[in-house]
């Protein structure tokens, strides 16, 4: 039969759980639920299944029908039965396969597994030896995933385990790795835990991803990476759910009102202080950080190369004692607004929609507010200060220090330096990229240049960004001033720092002051060389918490107002 799981038919979220309760232990986790689980297969929706579950002091079964819609194959129904304590005992499933009737009746007894299947009119038997405790999962059976989650979620890594693929063999697996996270949706927060699965597949290895519920082990999210395969719940594929990197036990999420939608944010308060009510009086007033991160579609905690950025900076200066706002940028994540046709003047608005909510709170001090904004969130930060008068500081980190277009060709040259290449060629792609931006820029000019390419490029974030200018913005700054960069800063190198430091020196009004951090990238976290390239080596750094003492210690020495 080949393969005994195939990579796109094995979307198995289906229930068959042997969790190894006793009678007892069985009737005080009684549970009767229903849910409805998405299929989607390479970003696109291909069907959904209906799930319902009854775990008593008898056992647990388990009932689907649904699954992909087309392809050849439909499920009618399929019921998988379990003993009180795990045992797998049957599975039947009714389907449709090219226009034919199959039917699958397992029957578990004495360590063997007897399959009678039946395909059209054509009636076979096979029989497997079976583990006691194996889980049933049988292929195009979307069910099967939530009696793993519900094995796998009491299990430690490294625990193994039978599966049995009905009707065709027993596999092992082994938990290779478990990690708890959080789900936020506008229900509310979920804990999670996340498991992934190896699976010696007849000779072929295959990754499996659960996200089950840390308290119920009931399954929300079910992925074969391999294939593109996501089952999710229902109720977690809404556009107000989002993965939670970072987050305090205080924290608050919430939607802030913004020009015409609402912006998806987080509010990160110093330990032991909570969100006041509407009663609440005498309430004591924090200084707040509004953070604006980097460029591209991120969400509020910025997460590049598996470093939550703009999360962890907001923990290290709710610690320090202040109120901290990050969010999600128009058109992702919780946030409305159109992502594509966002510019940096956009993002500024946004910036400045934060800030005016800031002020109506009850326990923020409206005089010191303070905008921080990390690479392109740097430039952001400072347009939005051109247009507010009563901001207490701004802090760039990162940030660019030239105009954006000489930016993008020096990191191009940086790139091409690492690449074995003739020197003509070379030339040619410089020469390539600077007629694209010429081209974005004017909106002439794209002969010559591929459909593709263009359609990359041709964006009002894009064109905004090329046309940023810091010297023109800085003049209408008046702010105090912080600029901070890496020493080790390789994306945005750290002359910027130094020509942006030049520029602000010029202004009329307001300080300025420069401060290089030691040992850090662009991502804020210790590194040995700062180069891009180094960036997938770094996984689970942290951001170097001299990053928010500097910050913290510099707006500590500002002159009172």
């Amino acid at each position: 039969m080949g393969a005994v799981l195939r990579h796109y038919t094995c979307l198995v979220l289906a229930l068959a759980a042997a969790w190894h309760a006793s009678p007892a232990a069985a009737q005080q986790a009684a549970e009767d639920w229903t849910a409805t689980y998405r299929i989607v297969v390479q970003g696109r929706n291909v069907g959904s299944e209906q799930v319902s579950v009854v775990r008593d002091a008898e056992g647990l079964v388990i009932r689907s029908s649904g699954g992909i819609a087309g392809g050849g194959y439909v499920l009618r129904s399929a019921e998988m039965v379990y003993g009180p304590t795990g045992a797998p005992l049957r599975l039947r499933t009714e389907a449709r396969l090219k226009d034919q009737p199959l039917i699958v009746d397992t029957t578990v007894a004495d360590g063997k597994a007897r399959n009678a299947v039946t395909q059209g009119e054509t009636a076979t038997e096979v029989t497997h030896p079976i583990a006691a405790d194996a889980i049933f999962l049988p292929n195009n059976v979307f069910a099967a995933a939530q009696g793993l989650a519900y094995r796998v979620n009491a299990l430690p890594a490294g625990a193994k385990f039978a599966l049995y693929v009905a009707p065709q063999a027993q596999v092992i697996a082994t938990l290779s790795a478990v990690a708890d996270e959080r789900m936020q949706t506008a229900a509310g927060m979920f804990e999670l835990r996340r498991h992934a699965i190896d699976i010696d597949n007849a000779g072929t290895p295959m990754v499996l991803l659960l996200w089950a519920e840390k308290a119920t082990g009931r399954m929300v999210r079910y992925s074969i990476t391999a294939a593109g395969v996501d089952v999710v719940r229902e109720d977690l594929t809404s556009v107000f759910t989002r993965e939670v990197k970072e987050f305090r036990e205080n924290d608050q999420t919430l939607l802030i009102p913004a020009l015409g939608f609402n912006i998806g944010a987080t509010v990160s308060r110093p330990a032991g202080k909570a969100a006041p009510g509407k009663k609440d009086k005498n309430v004591e007033k924090l200084p707040a950080v509004v953070l604006v991160g980097g460029s591209g579609n991120i969400d509020r905690d910025t997460i590049a190369f598996g470093v939550p950025v703009m999360g962890q900076l907001a923990g290290h200066l709710a610690d320090a004692g202040y109120l901290v706002v990050r969010y999600d940028k128009r058109g992702v994540g919780q946030s409305g607004g159109r992502a594509e046709s966002a510019t940096l003047s956009d993002y500024a608005d946004d910036v400045l929609s934060v800030v005016k909510w800031l002020r109506e709170q009850k326990d923020v001090d409206d005089k010191r507010i303070v905008v921080v904004g990390h690479s392109e969130g740097g430039a952001v930060a400072l347009l939005a200060a051109t247009r507010t008068g009563d901001l207490r500081a701004i802090v760039a980190i990162a940030a660019p220090g030239v105009k954006g277009s000489e930016l993008v060709l020096e990191q191009q040259r940086t790139a091409l330096d690492g690449l074995k290449l003739a020197a003509d060629e070379k030339q040619r792609r410089v020469d390539l990229q600077k007629q694209v931006m010429n081209a974005v820029i004017t909106g002439q000019g794209w002969d010559g240049i591929p459909e593709a390419m263009r359609k990359q490029a041709d964006t009002a974030w894009f064109r905004s960004f090329l046309m940023w200018d810091p010297a023109p913005v800085m003049k209408k700054v008046d702010e105090p001033l912080l600029i901070l960069h890496g020493a080790l800063d390789k994306q945005v190198p750290l002359q910027n720092a130094e020509v942006l430091n030049g520029l602000a020196l010029q202004r009329k009004k307001g300080t300025t002051t420069l401060v290089m951090v030691p040992g850090i990238n662009h991502l804020l976290v210790p590194a040995k060389t700062g180069e891009v390239s180094e960036y997938g080596s770094l996984q689970g750094a942290k951001v170097s918490p001299d990053v928010a003492k500097q910050i913290v210690d510099w707006l500590t020495q500002l002159p009172a107002r």
